[in-house]
């Protein structure tokens, strides 16, 4: 950092002392921090604070006390033109580190214009605790430090003046400096580029100080004191002024040096002259003499000397109209002369004093006589008037400046400007030299100011040296100010970040599949191998067997008469198998799977054929209805809304109606019957009185005659009459719970009827079923000796009216033939008559009244008047 040039120490007028502090700051969390304490004046270059080989610096200066000092700043700008304004200049009163906030930040970016090359000087003024230039990088330029065009260094540099003035009494040399600047800044002033300085404490010549700046500042003047120039001056007297306040432009110029004595000895003369500058457009003289004289050389002299002398008369002028002739002789005037016999001729007229306009000749003459004769009458100078006919040129004048306008802005930073008008130059003369309009910056008072975030910092290192790492980047906010909002949004940002891969060492995958057993019985050996995943980036190789064995079909070989023969049925073939085993073959084409059968041995150890079982096929039309529901299911657990559900239910009611082909039709339908219990639980599909109605339909079609056994071999590996109870009952409980309101439901087909009741605990009512007189109820169910009653007593949880359980679904269904088709779990009985089911959710809590089921005792013309009850809960 330069120090101030020997120019600037004229400044320091008492014996102050002042630190130049250099210190690291984490302010803006900048590499390189210049912070400037205890100076009142300054110099610095661009590249002492900003080099050219760093970046992100700053440079911060701290005014010692805001309400007692302001900060004045003179910007040489420099003379390239650079890419991007990197420098960003801010003034602000504090700064918070924990959120990385400024406190009443306020930019000066639009006042220095540091890369704007139409002015060659900045200037700015600032009342907060800290100014700061700062370095920073602009969005989207990735390297740094930049590139300016210019290709010499010296372009690039701007230097920086700054001085820190008194609010009361400043001194004269710091006025003097301030003022000067005020001039400059005033003089290159324009619309566009306002001046930065909006007022001083000091009083300049061009009376830019603001008529209340004194008062603010609580600056009082004595009157006895003034300001000249801006220095402040102590017991002056001022110029006088005529009744309009202007100061006079004539008058009494200086008197010259003594002249030389008229004689060596016995007493001579000195005089000296002075000139009177007359009163424009006036024509008045000056009032007093014109020369004055004294004595000198008052030695004696020789008897026998003789010497000249001059007239020791005094002229003297009053301020007269120089047009009244008769009296310019009374005053002093030159008048025609008679001769005197005493005088020297006159002298020859002297050149005119101008060359247009009215001038003056004069001529003179000297006084010859002896020391001690009588002197001389009449004046020893004349003067005449000369060139009256010639007219000079004159000049342009500017008239006073106007008042300063307005600001341009009720609050925040705007703008003041004022006008001067040119009177325009007469007969040649030069035209106005100086601008017509001066323009400078004004804050009149402070608006609110919302913060608002700097630019993100550089991203940090990665947290981590291989694989996946973090950045992060931090930014400041500028504000608020003056009651403004808050910067919305993080101060610090994350990302992922990978520097390179790290060494990964080799990993075993799962072990693959055994493999077919190299002997199909007395004892073979299967295989399976293992795939080594990696190692990658210079990582460890996998350790262990990369394959393993094992013994397989250890059983003995069967003999000759353990194994069925090949077989022909139809089109199927059906190959040698051993007992025990299960052969398979290809579905018809209507349906896909595989028909089994299995070769077992009777009781005397022979081999033979089962019939072929069909429960792994399943017809096209079931399979692509069980596939369109399972992506209704998958869509429905991602949360995702569907439509069209209605229409798969609807083509399973057709095609069930015309019966099944194989029992695996019948596991597909079951499986379609879940996943659609499993929508309806979802916001996936609402589900409609059609579709409730459809779902009872399809059961009851699958519960046909027809179907019975088909049932008997699905029953091998599928399901039985638990669960196709717990398949109703869980749609019960879904269609039950998603029903409006408190209502009831009714279903009646050709297999089965039921009956669903949102009840609430509170206002229950008796539950008798079927109901008598419900539309389309079929013969097989009207009979009034069967019913079930639910007493209402049964329905109570002993909590509040607004609890969820409050609200119970009772579902019940009457089947008609489910006993003759499906096998029971816990119960062999054969059974020819209808199945009551009840189910109550959520199960109440005691039991108070049983359930009540009546059912007429005459069945297909016989008496049974035992009632089978059993439980088919695990």
């Amino acid at each position: 950092m330069r120090s101030i040039g020997s120019a600037l120490n004229l400044l320091l007028v008492s014996p102050l002392y002042f630190v130049w502090t250099v210190v690291a700051l984490d302010l803006a969390q900048t590499p390189c921090t210049t912070l400037v304490q205890g100076k009142f004046f300054g110099y610095f270059s661009s590249f002492a604070v900003f080099p050219l080989n760093s970046s992100l610096c700053s440079w911060i200066i701290q005014n010692p006390d805001p309400r007692r000092y302001t900060l004045y700043m003179k910007i040489l700008k420099p003379s390239g033109v650079c890419d991007h304004q990197h420098i960003r200049t801010y003034q602000f009163d504090s700064f918070l580190e924990s959120t990385r906030t400024y406190l009443g930040m306020e930019s000066f970016d639009d006042v220095l214009k540091l890369c704007d090359g139409s002015t060659r000087f900045a200037f700015l003024q600032s009342n907060k605790q800290f100014l700061q230039m700062k370095q920073t990088a602009p969005p989207g330029v990735d390297t740094w430090p930049m590139r300016w065009k210019p290709a010499k260094a010296q372009e690039r540099d701007f230097s920086v003046e700054y001085l820190v003035v008194g609010n009361r009494n400043p001194s004269k040399a710091a006025c003097q400096m301030l003022c000067k600047w005020l001039d400059a800044c005033l003089a290159i002033s324009s619309s566009s580029h306002p001046c930065g300085i909006m007022q001083t404490p000091c009083s300049c010549s061009g009376g830019e100080v603001l008529d209340q700046a004194s008062e603010i500042l609580g600056f009082t003047r004595k009157k006895e004191d003034c300001y000249k120039d801006g220095i402040y001056l102590e017991n002056c007297v001022s110029s006088p002024k005529d009744s309009n306040g202007a100061e006079f432009l004539g008058g009494w110029n200086s008197w010259s040096a003594w002249g030389d004595c008229t004689k060596d000895c016995g007493g001579g003369l000195q005089t000296r002259m002075r000139s009177c500058q007359p009163l424009p457009n006036e024509g008045l003289a000056c009032e007093g003499v014109l020369e004055e004289g004294r004595l000198c050389n008052r030695k004696a002299c020789n008897t026998n000397g003789r010497y000249n002398s001059r007239s020791q008369s005094l002229r003297s002028t009053d301020n007269r109209k120089r047009e009244d002739p008769d009296e310019l002789q009374h005053y002093g005037y030159p008048a025609p002369q008679i001769g005197d016999p005493a005088a020297e001729e006159w002298s020859p007229w002297s050149v005119c004093s101008t060359t247009c306009g009215e001038g003056w000749q004069t001529r003179t003459r000297f006084c010859v006589s002896s020391s001690y004769s009588t002197q001389c009458s009449g004046p020893l100078r004349e003067q005449r008037q000369c060139n009256n006919s010639a007219v000079c040129p004159v000049h342009g004048t500017w008239d006073e400046w106007s008042p300063w306008s307005l600001c341009s802005s009720t609050c925040g930073r705007g703008y003041r400007d004022r006008t001067r008008t040119c009177k325009p130059p007469q007969f040649g003369g030069n035209p106005c030299e100086g601008p017509e309009k001066q323009t400078k910056f004004c804050n009149i008072a402070l608006c609110p100011v919302d913060g608002n975030w700097n630019e993100w910092s550089s991203w940090s290192s990665c947290s981590a040296s291989c694989s996946n790492g973090t950045q992060q980047r931090t930014r400041e906010c500028n504000g608020p100010s003056y009651g403004g909002a808050e910067c919305q949004g993080h101060w610090v940002e994350t990302r992922d970040c990978f520097l390179r891969q790290c060494p990964v060492d080799g990993k075993w995958q799962a072990w693959g599949v055994w493999g077919s057993c190299t002997a199909t019985c007395g004892g073979g050996t299967q295989r399976r191998d293992r795939v080594c995943y990696g190692p990658f980036f210079g990582g460890e190789t996998c350790q262990g067997p990369k394959e393993e064995y094992k013994q397989c079909n250890d059983r003995r070989c069967p003999e000759p008469h353990e194994i069925c023969d090949e077989e022909s049925l139809g089109p199927v073939v059906w190959k040698e198998t051993p007992a025990g085993d299960a052969a398979a073959v290809r579905c018809p084409r209507n349906a896909t799977g595989l028909i089994l059968r299995r070769c077992i041995l009777d009781e005397e150890g022979i081999a033979y054929w089962e019939p072929p079982t069909y429960i792994k096929c399943v017809s096209i039309d079931y399979r692509n209805i069980q596939m369109m529901t399972r992506e209704h299911l998958a869509k429905a657990q991602r949360g995702l809304m569907g439509d069209g559900l209605s229409d798969v239910l609807q083509n399973l009611v057709e095609i069930s109606q015309d019966g099944t082909s194989y029992s695996g039709d019948l596991l597909s339908t079951m499986d379609v019957l879940r996943n659609m219990t499993e929508i309806f639980r979802r916001a996936y599909h609402s589900p409609t009185s059609g579709d409730v109605q459809n779902f009872v339909q399809i059961i009851s079609n699958i519960l046909s005659e027809e179907n019975r056994e088909k049932w008997e071999e699905a029953q091998l590996i599928g399901p039985n009459a638990k669960e196709l109870f717990r398949l109703v009952e869980d749609f019960i409980d879904v269609i039950g719970f998603r029903m409006k309101d408190f209502r009831d439901s009714y279903q009646v087909t050709d297999n089965l009827v039921l009956g669903i009741h949102k009840l609430p605990a509170n206002a229950a009512t008796d539950i008798t079923f079927p109901m008598k007189g419900w539309r389309g109820m079929v013969d097989w169910a009207k009979n009034s000796e069967d019913k079930v009653t639910v007493s209402k007593s049964i329905l109570s949880s002993g909590l509040s009216v607004s609890d969820d359980s409050s609200v119970f679904v009772v579902g019940t269904v009457l089947y008609r033939n489910v006993g003759n088709i499906l096998s029971l779990q816990k119960n062999s009985t054969v059974l020819n008559s209808k199945v009551i089911s009840v189910t109550v959710k959520p199960f109440p809590r005691s039991l108070l009244t049983p359930l009540e089921i009546e059912f007429s005792h005459l069945y297909n013309g016989t008496t049974n008047q035992t009632c089978i009850l059993w439980d088919e809960n695990d």
